[in-house]
């Protein structure tokens, strides 16, 4: 099964390959925990782990309607400072945004490679994300919720996945409403309320 951010036109059957479960899409809200997917790639595949988390991305966000120019820069996985050898620290954001990822340029020169060629950094890279889509791809990562009316969502953008299965419009109206708060704000709310903020 997979998560759909626009209305189609009919709904089907969707079948999970971990479970076999069938799910008719009404446009049930899904959610995947990121920090989850990055441990569960780290324990499977520590190198494509190693690749996305030390892999500057770039993304860009304009919009001159609302007025945004949203520019960031991080690795799809962001750690903590590694406690030292090769273990990693905790997992601290996840950068995954298709939409708004700029294109990669490979680092100069290719440090872990005997060739210095773009193609290798590339494949590399392209490896490293077939298994991240993977893990993400699969029923068992996923928690799968029909919202009701009047149902509220608080959703860390930086861990959580959000999407939402297909569903036909006249069949099954609805209206979201959405707002952002953010994250350093919530951090210095939650520091003055004595938590701990990695």
């Amino acid at each position: 099964a997979s998560s759909s951010t626009s209305g189609e036109s009919s709904v089907s059957k969707t079948t999970s390959k971990d479970d076999n479960k069938s799910i008719t899409p009404t446009g049930q809200s899904v959610y995947l925990d990121g920090f989850s997917a990055a441990q569960q790639l780290q324990l499977e595949n520590p190198e494509a782990f190693r690749l996305l988390a030390t892999t500057p991305r770039r993304y860009r966000c304009i919009d001159d309607e609302e007025g945004w120019h949203l520019e960031a820069t991080g690795p799809l996985i962001e750690t903590t400072v590694p406690r030292g050898g090769n273990e990693w620290g905790p997992v601290k954001s996840i950068r995954h945004n298709d939409l708004d990822r700029l294109p990669d340029l490979p680092p100069y020169p290719i440090m872990d490679s005997a060739v210095n060629d773009s193609d290798y950094f590339y494949g590399k890279l392209r490896e490293a994300h077939d298994a991240w889509d993977d893990i993400l791809g699969r029923d068992s990562m996923r928690l799968v919720i029909g919202l009701q009316p009047g149902d509220c969502v608080l959703v860390a953008n930086q861990r959580c996945f959000h999407g939402r299965y297909a569903f036909e419009a006249s069949k099954f109206p609805r209206v979201v409403m959405g707002c952002y708060v953010g994250m350093d704000e919530l951090s210095s709310k939650w520091r003055k309320s004595g938590l701990r903020v990695l």
